[in-house]
């Protein structure tokens, strides 16, 4: 119980952190690109496989790892769980699996999302 106590408290921090990044971002860089989204997916990715290893290696009490990475991080970007999966299954050799994994996240997401934008007109702007 504890644990889930500990990923929701981080989840809520990193929700927060990410809205913050994305206004601050539309507010001191630009509106047309999405670059808070890009900032964090950047950063996420780094902290999420920095962290993993570190803990993985420091002995590291596990507890701040739910909060950390599966709370903070899950919530701020889900790009970070894509890229350090990605690169353990490219650290591990499996190279097409590592490609495929990218093709197809990038892939299927977009026309899940393009699916997702038709349903919407055709069900609400008929």
């Amino acid at each position: 119980m504890f644990k889930l106590l500990l990923i929701a408290l981080g989840g809520s921090f990193g929700a927060l952190a990410r809205y913050g990044v994305v206004l601050l971002s539309t507010k001191l860089i630009s509106d047309t690109f999405p670059f808070g989204t890009l900032t964090v997916n950047v950063i996420g990715s780094f902290l999420a496989c920095f962290l993993s290893l570190h803990f993985l290696y420091s002995g590291i009490d596990p507890l701040y790892r739910y909060f950390l990475i599966i709370g903070f991080l899950g919530a701020f970007t889900t790009f970070s769980s894509f890229t350090f999966e990605t690169l353990s299954l490219f650290q591990q050799g499996y190279f097409l699996l590592s490609i495929l994994n990218v093709f197809f996240n990038f892939f299927i997401s977009f026309l899940s999302g393009f699916l997702g934008f038709a349903l919407a007109r055709f069900l609400f702007f008929k």
